[in-house]
């Protein structure tokens, strides 16, 4: 018998975070806490997208299955929703502090970034994101890092999509490492 899709990507999700316990540089988390997010194979619905948000002080991150909730309304759900429309393979994606220095770190890393002004995003629905509609580049497809600026009553952010939560937070290691490496 096959495991059920939702145990499945879980326990993905529960295991790659607990590889990055207090790892990440909190150059990198912001304020309210690092979300991250997973998409179950062919989601359509937020109820289809598995949430967790890890707090700032990250030897606070004790992740299990209580600390996973489907049907979230964060903006990454979204994105990820609209993400999927154009690329079935991107499925998880967690929002960090944006920054000039990630900026240049991901370019040097070769990661794909795409940038936005956040007084110039329309509104949008709650299964479609204009801003990862916009950096969608049809030979490219979705950018790895997607960085928004300039928000209204919000702190400009950084969102960097993947496949799996292993991809993104591998990434994010060797992203905290070069932040870490370029502030000491």
């Amino acid at each position: 018998m096959s495991e059920d899709p939702k145990e499945k990507a879980q326990k993905e999700l529960i295991h790659a975070i607990n590889n990055i316990n207090d790892r990440i540089s909190p150059l990198l988390i912001p304020d309210c806490g690092l979300k991250i997010a997973y998409a179950l194979p062919g989601a359509r619905i937020p109820s289809q997208v598995m949430c967790c948000l890890l707090p700032k002080d990250t030897k606070k991150w004790a992740v299990d299955e209580l600390s996973v909730s489907f049907s979230s309304d964060w903006q990454i759900v979204t994105m990820i929703l609209t993400a999927m429309r154009f690329s079935q393979d991107i499925r998880c994606a967690c929002e960090i502090c944006f920054s000039e220095k990630l900026v240049d770190i991901c370019e040097e890393m070769l990661l794909e970034t795409c940038m936005c002004d956040g007084k110039k995003i329309p509104p949008g629905v709650s299964t479609m994101d204009w801003t990862v509609a916009f950096c969608n580049d049809e030979e490219s497809g979705i950018p790895d890092i997607i960085c928004i600026k300039n928000r209204e009553n919000i702190p400009s952010a950084a969102y960097h999509f993947g496949e799996n939560p292993v991809r993104i937070t591998t990434n994010l290691l060797k992203i905290s490492q070069r932040i870490i490496d370029a502030t000491h």
